[in-house]
């Protein structure tokens, strides 16, 4: 287990009713999490006594609820229910041990020792519990002997080379499966394989802007922001190494190594998947229930929000890029309010600052900041400043002068940390403590001349395997974490000088357990609709809650455009990207999203802009207190805020084929348009209702589900549906509405 991911020890896991996102209503139990599934003790501590059967071909593991079957002569694992239905198993030998990765080929860019995007290795193994050593994959034969420990399992295992591995396995109270497999033989690398029927499908694996279903991807464990780092056309800045399926389990890889999960590749093997990472033993955390339990399960281990977001977080807020100033700042804030726009905060992005490591502003931009600070303040607006990991002039040089930077990336000496070289300034080494308490201490200054909340970039840049790092661990252990130890420093400056949590930090790189420390945001989207842009960040939103990390949102508007650049000139000119029908597409998705943002403000694309994005900004902002309800249950039981049709419904065939609609909180059903063809004024889109009654929002109209029907959709006319009975906050409807 990471030692880094310690149980978590906030509020106890509820087993009261929860507000399910579940098909049979708001209010439904069937869900609690005290039913056997992974909803129990919250921590994954000790389970009950095993016990043991045996013949000559197999060992049977038990704790009464669920069993695990090992093959003793030629090895095969299957964990099934105690009344014998299986839930997930070995793959099974398909003749080839080993075989060449067609993905090493296709994405191996390393330049200068850094991956743009994590190839895997040459070659890998779809035999179960395999390792890699001397580059040659050796896997397990059989299991000789089982001794029985309370709630845990040591087995010895064959080998193909003799030498044997050790597997030890823990029945947790969570009803979970605590997996640690060690080799004998000096281990590079280890793997294991599970049969992938074509019914299954997989969900979560943190920002997947590709795909939400998993099935046929491969998931690489190497946060970047390389374009192709998720081997699909995109970036990985968040990834999570926990998914599930509907069917009833689910896994993690409780590592910080490099590595991927590939899911029933076509490339590879379609009746198959596998967890493959770079190290000498394999970590894995196998659960079950249904995907509210599981989630539940993975969150009480890597942990849940640390904090109780304030509800101004939930409210509209405002950016934009490079240009900062005192009259930026002030143009933003007024421009909402002069405009009748709901605002809660205003954010300071890059440049700000009078270099990375001061936490001080730029005098050229800023003559008077807290007067400023005082003045947004006073309009009953937050304010927030941009970070980064980097340290740069006279913060560099004393940085680097007492060892807390992180050196070795480049053989010329340029620690410049970006693939290909751009100049980006070094890391600051967060492993180390000194460093980390030297910054938290700079940052702790902002924070008390008023400083309400930070938005968290980078992180994720790609560091070589020659990176010198403070703990004394290579860099395939410690790049995955580093964000981790980067936003948690954050967070601690933060509740030491505002205990009452009363801030709110917002991150764009992510892994196992950053969701204790801040919100994410989907970054840099290309500003237009489809696959390239809008579709993107739909993806990612699901992918994302179903992973674990439930407080989101993406930048309205996209951020790679024209209008980014060009500010309020902008305004009027049609067709800039994002041109108006993008805008408001991507302002309809933002507004029903937890986190509601934008770096283009509305006035910057037109007028009609302008009338609709007040409309979607009041309706979120009234929201706020459902929005907040639901966060709470984020942090108390791990439940998302935005709930995908297969996380809320994996008994319903067509909600769990239904990837680009979900629940917002626990009574509204959002189906947003995202298409190249939603360009038009008016597009249809094909929406799914599941079980239930449901009230179309605009216009009252009554439907009966499970239904599916093709809808005509306005431009400005979000497809959201209200679930019969809910209780909303007061003015959220559509006649009350600007």
């Amino acid at each position: 287990m990471m030692d880094r991911l310690r149980p978590y020890t906030g509020t106890a896991l509820l087993l009261v009713l929860l507000t399910l996102a579940a098909c049979g209503g708001s209010g439904s139990s069937a869900d609690s999490g005290s039913n056997g599934g992974n909803g129990g003790s919250g921590d994954g501590g000790a389970g009950k006594l095993l016990g043991l059967q045996q013949s000559d071909s197999q060992f049977v593991i038990s704790d009464g609820e669920t069993r695990l079957l090992l093959d003793r002569n030629d090895w095969h694992a299957r964990w099934a229910l105690a009344d014998g239905t299986t839930l997930v198993e070995d793959a099974r030998d398909n003749g080839t041990r080993s075989q060449t990765n067609p993905d090493y080929a296709q994405y191996n860019d390393r330049q200068d020792g850094i991956d743009k995007a994590y190839p895997g290795l040459p070659t890998v193994s779809y035999a179960p519990y395999a390792y890699l050593s001397a580059d040659q994959w050796h896997y397990a034969t059989g299991a000789s002997a089982v001794q029985l420990d309370g709630d845990t399992a040591t087995i010895d295992v064959a080998t193909d080379d003799g030498l044997g591995a050790t597997l030890r396995v823990q029945f947790a109270s969570d009803g979970s499966l605590r997996m640690h497999f060690a080799p004998a033989a000096a281990a590079s690398a280890v793997s294991t394989a599970w049969a992938s029927p074509s019914s299954e499908h997989y969900f979560g694996g943190g920002q997947r802007f590709s795909s939400v279903d998993l099935r046929r991807t491969a998931l690489p464990l190497w946060i970047s922001h390389g374009s192709g780092a998720n081997r699909e056309g995109s970036t990985n800045e968040i990834a999570s190494s926990f998914f599930w399926c509907p069917c009833g389990w689910g896994l993690a890889s409780d590592s910080d190594a490099r590595g991927e999960i590939v899911f029933a590749r076509i490339n590879q093997r379609s009746d198959a998947g596998r967890v493959t990472i770079e190290n000498n033993a394999l970590e894995l955390s196998w659960y079950r229930g249904t995907p509210t339990q599981m989630l539940a399960a993975r969150t009480a281990i890597t942990g849940r929000p640390q904090w109780t977001p304030p509800d101004w977080m939930w409210r509209p807020m405002v950016w934009q890029d490079s240009d900062t100033s005192t009259d930026s700042v002030r143009a933003l804030v007024d421009g909402m309010q002069s405009r009748g726009i709901p605002l809660g905060a205003v954010w300071l992005d890059n440049p700000w600052d009078a270099g990375k490591g001061s936490f001080d502003f730029d005098p050229a931009r800023f003559a008077d900041p807290d007067a400023l600070i005082k003045e947004v303040h006073d309009k009953g607006v937050r304010f927030m400043v941009w970070l980064s990991p980097f340290v740069s002039g006279p913060y560099f040089d004393e940085a680097s002068a007492r060892g807390w930077v992180v050196t070795g990336t480049r053989a010329d000496g340029n620690d410049a940390t970006y693939y290909p070289t751009r100049g980006i300034d070094p890391h600051l080494d967060f492993t180390n403590p000194d460093a980390a308490a030297w910054w938290e201490d700079g940052l702790r200054r902002l924070i008390r001349r008023g400083v309400d909340g930070v938005k968290v970039d980078r992180g994720e840049e790609d560091l070589s395997d020659d990176s010198v790092w403070a703990n004394g661990l290579p860099n395939r252990l410690n790049h995955n974490a580093y964000v981790d130890h980067y936003q948690h420093a954050i967070f601690d400056a933060f509740q030491s000088e505002r205990p009452n949590g009363d801030f709110a930090i917002f991150s764009r790189g992510g892994w196992n357990g950053s969701a204790r420390w801040s919100a994410h945001w989907e970054a840099d989207n290309t500003s237009l609709l489809g696959d390239l842009g809008l579709t993107q960040v739909l993806r990612g939103l699901l992918s994302m809650a179903a992973s674990g990390f439930p407080f989101v949102g993406g930048d309205i508007g996209g951020y790679a455009g024209v209008r980014q650049d060009q500010g309020e000139s902008a305004g009027g000119i049609p067709l800039l990207p994002p041109d108006e029908p993008t805008y408001i597409r991507w302002l309809e998705l933002g507004a029903l999203s937890p986190v509601m943002q934008t770096d283009v403000p509305p006035w910057w694309v037109s007028d009609n802009a302008v009338r609709v994005y007040r409309r979607y900004a009041t309706l979120h902002d009234r929201l706020v207190p459902y929005i907040a309800a639901a966060a709470k249950q984020a942090v108390d039981a791990g439940l998302p805020i935005v709930r995908p049709l297969p996380f809320s419904c994996p008994d319903d065939a067509q909600a769990v084929a239904t990837t680009d609609e979900y629940l917002f909180g626990p009574d509204l059903l959002v189906a947003p348009v995202t298409s190249l063809a939603s360009e038009t004024g008016i597009t249809t889109r094909r929406i799914y209702l599941p079980a239930g009654r449901w009230h179309n929002f605009w216009n009252g109209n009554t439907i009966d589900g499970p239904r599916t029907f093709l809808a005509l959709v306005p431009l400005a006319q979000l497809p959201l549906y209200v679930r019969d009975g809910a209780n909303l906050p007061a003015g959220v409807s559509a006649d009350q509405l600007p």
